[in-house]
């Protein structure tokens, strides 16, 4: 900063269209993106009626479905990637329509930077901003779960031919297009949408401390939690309510427009590490580790905690909560709601839960520490916290 200014960039390249009800016109301006020939993705849920729901709509405005794919990968392979490539050329698709959970739109992210970066080394895309944009394929994606915040981020997991996972940041990954429509959602199980819900939530708290964020992102997260407070419970108790699960889904719509401006921290570096460890889904070992974090960071958020309860508990209780005790506060209650909602739901409340034993954390803190997220974590992170906060939720 000079002379009392300041600087900041904020993106956002996704157009949404939410609401429920709203695939059948959102679908419509398709073809002006310049879909004809589509590379449809989906999660293979067969007992859901989304995927026959979404093709039949994108059917309906003459975009044909050239070539089909069903994902079954967490964080998807440079070895699925170049089969994907080939299948898409090959059927001449000029487009990608990705419909399902958190897997299916991270590998449809992470086609969609290969294709248009028209890469052929793994290291052409790899790390922050290093793809160029070749040739124009357009992305659609429409979330089928709750919570999940990459929805709209400029970023995607990949496994490289040696088992390693790395995140490719790149505007190209970012979809042109997201339909966000509840009637696709209900029909998912109750503890995928609680356990998605406490994901964003986590993801909103550690973007509003986190170094990168600004007053716009900042604006967003406390939206973003007040909207988990108001509607989680209330998918709990009637997982058909879909104000209730369109509130969850802006949640994590937020939490992932701000994620791509200002990144998360130790529990998003955490729980990714957890994830690609063991195997047990991202939003799991968020619910695991997220509370232990919060008390990690408290020296040094202590202030944005205490503004960010309000949103959790209201107008009364936040007025009768001394100054001082706020930020604690917020721990105590973020702690409580996660862990009766895990415990409900019957989700995993502890590393020994997902099969961690003592001997194995030494592989988790070595991936933790690779992490970007640790940069702007609001406080610095060294080997031996990481032990100490999975040790404390062993």
């Amino acid at each position: 900063m000079k002379d009392g200014g300041f600087y900041y960039e904020f993106e956002n390249p996704s157009k949404v269209v939410a609401g429920a009800g709203c695939l059948s016109d959102a679908v419509k301006k398709l073809p002006a993106l310049g879909l004809h020939n589509a590379f449809f993705m989906c999660d293979g849920h067969d007992k859901d009626s989304a995927v026959d729901e979404v093709l039949k709509a994108v059917n309906s405005v003459k975009v044909r479905t050239g070539a089909m794919y069903v994902n079954s990968e967490k964080v998807v392979c440079l070895a699925s990637l170049r089969e994907m490539r080939d299948v898409y050329r090959v059927n001449n698709c000029d487009c990608i329509v990705a419909c399902g959970d958190y897997r299916v739109i991270n590998t449809a992210k992470a086609i969609r930077l290969l294709l248009s970066g028209q890469v052929v080394r793994f290291e052409d895309v790899k790390g922050i901003n290093v793809a160029k944009k070749k040739v124009e394929i357009p992305l659609v994606v429409i979330p089928t779960c709750v919570g999940i915040s990459n929805v709209v981020t400029s970023g995607a997991l990949i496994k490289d031919d040696d088992g390693d996972v790395s995140e490719c940041v790149s505007p190209l990954a970012a979809p042109d297009y997201c339909i966000i429509d509840p009637s696709l959602t209900s029909v998912f199980d109750t503890p995928t949408t609680i356990a998605g819900a406490l994901e964003s939530f986590a993801k909103n708290i550690e973007e509003f401390v986190s170094k990168q964020a600004i007053t716009i992102t900042k604006c967003m997260n406390l939206i973003a939690i007040r909207e988990i407070r108001d509607n989680v419970f209330k998918v709990v108790n009637d997982p058909m309510d879909e104000h209730a699960v369109l509130g969850l889904q802006r949640a994590g719509l937020l939490a992932g427009v701000c994620y791509s401006n200002a990144s998360a921290g130790i529990a998003h570096a955490l729980s990714g590490a957890l994830s690609n460890v063991t195997g047990t889904d991202n939003y799991i070992c968020m619910g695991i580790v997220f509370a232990a974090c919060m008390r990690y960071n408290l020296p040094v958020a202590e202030k944005d905690y205490a503004q960010a309860l309000y949103y959790i508990i209201g107008d009364d209780r936040y007025a009768a909560t001394p100054a001082q005790d706020r930020a604690r506060t917020l721990i105590e209650t973020s702690e409580k709601m996660i862990k009766e909602l895990l415990e409900e739901n019957g989700l995993p409340l502890t590393l020994s839960d997902i099969g961690m034993k003592e001997e194995d954390l030494g592989k988790v803190v070595d991936e933790t520490m690779k992490s970007y997220a640790l940069v702007t974590n609001p406080r610095i992170v060294t080997k031996e916290d990481v032990y100490e906060i999975l040790r404390s939720v062993m």
